[in-house]
C-alpha cells in the first residue's frame, strides 16, 4: 500500500511560479500561499500569489502576442499540432497531475488518474481537430448574391476559473480558447491554485509562443476585476457562483466587452412512479454526492411521485450508508467521498443543513458532523437527504453546493414539471421513467441547459456542451463562446446599381 508520503514524493518541492510571457516568474510583492488538502488540513506546498499588477503584465503579453507575434499568422493546422502536443506532455505526466489534484482540490486519486486527467488530455486532442475544421457557412441569396459567414478569434481572453474541477475544466476552456487562435491569460481558483500552475510547465513545453499562455494567480478582487475591467481583454469568461458572475457583469461596464458566464444551480431529478426504486435511487444519490455535491450540474432538488416517495426515501438513504469519507488517497481502504474544499465553505453547508431543521424539513440521513477525529481535520459533510421541503424553504431556492439532497413529493406530470422549474435557476436536470415519451415531454419541459434521461452527468461535456438558463448562465457553449462572426454580403453579378 503506498503512503501519503510516496505521493508526495512525486510532486515536485518548489515554489509554483506564475506563468507571463513565456517566463516563470515570481509574483510582484513577492507573496506566497500554501497549498492545502482539504482532507487532512495539511499544507504540502506553495505557490506566488498574484496581483492586479501581475494581471496586467500577463494582459500586455497576451495582447503583444496576438498582435504581433507568431500566433495570429499560424494556421489551424500549426495551433492543433502545438495543442496536440500539450496532451501528449500531460498524458505522459497523468500520475504527477492527479495527485496535485486530488491533494490540492479534494479529488479522489483513482478517479483523478482515471477520468479527469485523461478528460483533460482527451480535450487538447479534441480541439487540437477542430482548430484546424474552422470553417464558416455559405449560401446563395435572391439576384445571384453569395453571403458568408466567418468565425474570427475575440483577441485576448481572460479566463476564470472554478475550485471544483480546476485541471479538466481548464483543460476543456483552453483547448477551446487556443483552437480558435485567441491568447488568454488564466485566472486559476483560489482554493486550488496548484494544477494550472504546473500546467503551464506542459504549455512552455509544447513550444506555445510567449504570451500566447499566461497563468496569474490571485484574488477575484484584484486579478479577475483587472482581467474585466481592461481594455486590453477583449473577452471574459467566468465558470463559478452566481453572486461572482453579477460582479463581473457589473465590472464590464465601461468596456462593454463580451462576457461568458457559466454560473450556478439547482437542479431537478424528476423521479416518476414506474422506476425500479433501488436502481433508480443510486442514480439520484450519485446525481447529488459526485465530488460532494460541489458539481454545478449536481440534482439537488429530487422530486418523487408520491405512489413511491416513501420507499424512495428508504432507498436514497440505504445507498447513502455505502460512502466512506477520507483522504482521497486512501482507496485501498474503501474511501469513496471526498472532503468540501475549505472549512469557509464547509461552514456555509452547515448552515444551509442547520436552516433545512429550522424550517421543518423533515431530515432521513447525515445532518450531523463526523466525530472520527481524522475526519474532523478536513472539511466533511456526510451526504444529507431533507424530505417534505417545500419551495418557501431556504435549502429548496438557494444553491448549497455540497452533499443535500431535497426532496419533494408530486402528483402527475403537471405538478412535476410545475415545481421542477420553481427557481430562478437553469442549469441542469434529470427525468427518470419507463414511459419514453413521457420522459421526452418533461425532458423538453425542464428550464434547463443541459438535461439527462434514467442517468445523470454529461456524457460528452466537449463533443456536446451544456449551457446554461436563466441565471444558471449566459453566452454559447463550446469553441464558438470564444469567437465572434462576421457576415459578408458579395454580388456576383457583372453589373449591378444601387435601388433608387
Amino acid at each position: 500500500m503506498a503512503s501519503m508520503n510516496d505521493f508526495l514524493g512525486k510532486i515536485k518541492k518548489d515554489t509554483y511560479k506564475l506563468y507571463i510571457g513565456g517566463e516563470f516568474v515570481e509574483s510582484v510583492s513577492g507573496k506566497t500561499f500554501d497549498f492545502v488538502n482539504p482532507a487532512t488540513g495539511e499544507a504540502f506546498g506553495k505557490g506566488y500569489f498574484g496581483g492586479e499588477a501581475d494581471a496586467q503584465k500577463a494582459i500586455l503579453a497576451a495582447r503583444q502576442a496576438f498582435d504581433e507575434g507568431p500566433w495570429g499568422r499560424m494556421s489551424g493546422l500549426e495551433r492543433g499540432q502545438l495543442l496536440k502536443k500539450a496532451g501528449e506532455i500531460l498524458a505522459s505526466r497523468s500520475e504527477e497531475f492527479a495527485i496535485v489534484e486530488t491533494l490540492d482540490a479534494a479529488k479522489q486519486y483513482m478517479s483523478a488518474l482515471y477520468y479527469e486527467v485523461p478528460q483533460s488530455v482527451d480535450a487538447f486532442e479534441f480541439y487540437s481537430h477542430k482548430a484546424r475544421t474552422l470553417g464558416g457557412e455559405s449560401s446563395r441569396m435572391n439576384g445571384n448574391y453569395l453571403n458568408y459567414v466567418d468565425w474570427y478569434p475575440y483577441g485576448v481572453v481572460g479566463e476564470i476559473l472554478p475550485w471544483n474541477g480546476p485541471l479538466m475544466m481548464g483543460c476543456q476552456k483552453l483547448g477551446g480558447i487556443l483552437a480558435a487562435g485567441n491568447t488568454v491569460v488564466v485566472k486559476p481558483p483560489q482554493w486550488a491554485s496548484a494544477s494550472l500552475l504546473l500546467l503551464a510547465e506542459v504549455m512552455d513545453a509544447a513550444g506555445f509562443p510567449p504570451g500566447v499562455f499566461n497563468v496569474v494567480t490571485g484574488s477575484g478582487g484584484e486579478v479577475g476585476a483587472a482581467l474585466v475591467k481592461n481594455k486590453l481583454v477583449d473577452m471574459v469568461s467566468m465558470t463559478g457562483g452566481t453572486a461572482t458572475g453579477r460582479e463581473i457583469l457589473k465590472n464590464s461596464i465601461e468596456t462593454v466587452k463580451p462576457i461568458a458566464l457559466e454560473l450556478g444551480g439547482k437542479s431537478p431529478t424528476i423521479v416518476f412512479g414506474d422506476v425500479d426504486v433501488k436502481q433508480m435511487a443510486k442514480w439520484a444519490v450519485h446525481g447529488f454526492t459526485l465530488h460532494s455535491g460541489q458539481v454545478c450540474v449536481s440534482g439537488t432538488r429530487i422530486f418523487v411521485e408520491k405512489p413511491i416517495y416513501e420507499p424512495f426515501l428508504e432507498a436514497m438513504a440505504e445507498v447513502c450508508k455505502y460512502f466512506r469519507p477520507g483522504n482521497g488517497f486512501d482507496y485501498e481502504k474503501g474511501v469513496n467521498f471526498s472532503s468540501l474544499i475549505h472549512p469557509d465553505h464547509a461552514k456555509t453547508v452547515w448552515g444551509y443543513i442547520e436552516k433545512g431543521k429550522k424550517e421543518g424539513a423533515r431530515l432521513i440521513c447525515g445532518g450531523e458532523p463526523y466525530t472520527d477525529p481524522e475526519l474532523q481535520k478536513g472539511s466533511f459533510v456526510p451526504p444529507t437527504i431533507f424530505a417534505d421541503v417545500t419551495p418557501d424553504m431556504t435549502i429548496f431556492k438557494e444553491e448549497i453546493f455540497g452533499p443535500v439532497a431535497c426532496v419533494t413529493p408530486f402528483e402527475g406530470e403537471a405538478e412535476g414539471l410545475r415545481l421542477a422549474n420553481t427557481t430562478d435557476y437553469g442549469l441542469a436536470g434529470a427525468v427518470f421513467s419507463k414511459d419514453v415519451p413521457r420522459a421526452h415531454r418533461v425532458a423538453q419541459g425542464i428550464q434547463g441547459g443541459q438535461i439527462y434521461v434514467n442517468t445523470y452527468f454529461s456524457k460528452g461535456m466537449i463533443d456536446s456542451p451544456g449551457a446554461g438558463w436563466k441565471q444558471s448562465g449566459m453566452g454559447i457553449a463550446g469553441i464558438h463562446k470564444y469567437m465572434h462572426s462576421k457576415t459578408i454580403f458579395v454580388d456576383l453579378n457583372d453589373v449591378s446599381e444601387p435601388p433608387m
